[in-house]
């Protein structure tokens, strides 16, 4: 069993695994070999203090990756025959993993092919070059996203709202639709173009694509509408400043999650099961904001069933993280009100929208 690790030292938790692994089948006929390109100026150091059990191999160049055709790190098992038997993509086989093949039982999770790296082509639609916008229900039935490079954008499993937000740089929540395009059907859109073009101008094309697809025509507007505000209880900022978050050499200036509880009548799954569109203030259990206080409203927005208007003045970025108690009562908007100074309450306000208009 090879485990492919390029960076060795800054996983030292990794190192404690496979010496554990490595003792636990040392009586059996398995070989567990790691193979490193790190730069032996930190590697040394690092396997003088935590010295590996088992064969360890240096590799600066990949050679040895490559030759099993693996573009990005696993465990490459191979049998007694010298037969390649899988890919592990968890890097470090399992005991559980070690154990079943040493009995000649199936591990499920082992892969075939190599793992490899994704590219922006992988994605490109297989369209002839040219200006029209194909738009066409989704092929794409489990999973979709947003693809593209400078000559193509894919968008797949998208419903209009979420489309034309993605577009226009909003929430869903923002989006006005005449009811019978508001029908949450999901689409593939995409366009292959003759040249190379940023990405405001391929947004442009599609937006205009849209419009003729679907007869309408949307504008940007503002309305009165009913709105969560924020503001700020006696000026105060929240209680701690934006944490960094670095990983792999980058920096992260903005993260976020929402945590939400919605009752839901037995039975119910699939597709009528799947999260909901939009939720009410009530329903927030935990918010987790690296940024801004438009970062915060933002993310909220993107669950809530109206959109978040930010009066707080606030400027600077902040941590953002109030999480509701374990019982059954929700006690969030008391939590974010105690802890971080912020009020939401209902009211309404004129909000910037994108109308869609049918022609």
């Amino acid at each position: 069993m090879l485990a492919f690790y390029p960076d060795t030292s800054h996983n030292p938790e990794w190192a404690l695994k496979w010496n554990a692994l490595v003792e636990q089948f040392a009586d059996k006929p398995v070989q567990l070999v790691w193979i490193t390109g790190e730069n032996e100026k930190s590697l040394l150091p690092f396997l003088r203090k935590h010295p590996l059990k088992g064969w360890v191999f240096h590799d600066p160049d990949g050679a040895t990756g490559r030759s099993y055709g693996m573009e990005m790190p696993a465990a490459v098992i191979v049998g007694m025959d010298g037969k390649i038997l899988g890919f592990d993509h968890m890097m470090l086989p399992s005991a559980e993993t070690v154990a079943a093949l040493l009995e000649g039982r199936t591990v499920p999770h082992l892969r075939a092919e190599p793992p490899k790296m994704p590219r922006f082509e992988d994605h490109k639609p297989n369209f002839p070059p040219s200006y029209i916008v194909h738009i066409s229900p989704t092929k794409h039935e489990n999973s979709g996203g947003n693809y593209g490079g400078m000559d193509y954008s894919s968008f797949q499993r998208y419903d209009l709202k979420d489309m034309l937000a993605e577009l226009y740089g909003t929430t869903a929540i923002r989006i006005l639709l005449p009811s019978a395009l508001d029908d949450g059907k999901r689409y593939d859109f995409e366009i292959v173009l003759p040249e190379p073009e940023d990405t405001e101008s391929k947004y442009d094309r599609l937006r205009k694509g849209i419009d003729e697809h679907f007869h309408v025509a949307t504008t940007r507007e503002e309305r009165l509408l009913d709105a969560y505000v924020v503001t700020s209880s006696g000026g105060k900022p929240p209680s701690a400043p934006a944490r960094s978050r670095r990983g792999g050499g980058f920096s992260f200036s903005s993260s976020s999650s929402v945590g939400y509880s919605v009752m839901r009548p037995a039975g119910i799954s699939g597709e009528e099961g799947r999260s909901p569109k939009a939720v009410g203030i009530g329903d927030i259990r935990s918010i987790d904001v690296d940024g801004s206080m438009d970062d915060f409203c933002r993310t909220l927005e993107r669950m809530l069933d109206r959109p978040v208007v930010n009066e707080t003045g606030l400027g600077g970025a902040f941590a953002f993280h109030v999480e509701s108690g374990q019982s059954l009562q929700n006690d969030f908007l008391e939590r974010l009100r105690d802890e971080l100074h912020l009020v939401v309450v209902p009211a309404q306000r004129r909000t910037p929208v994108v109308v869609g208009t049918t022609l």
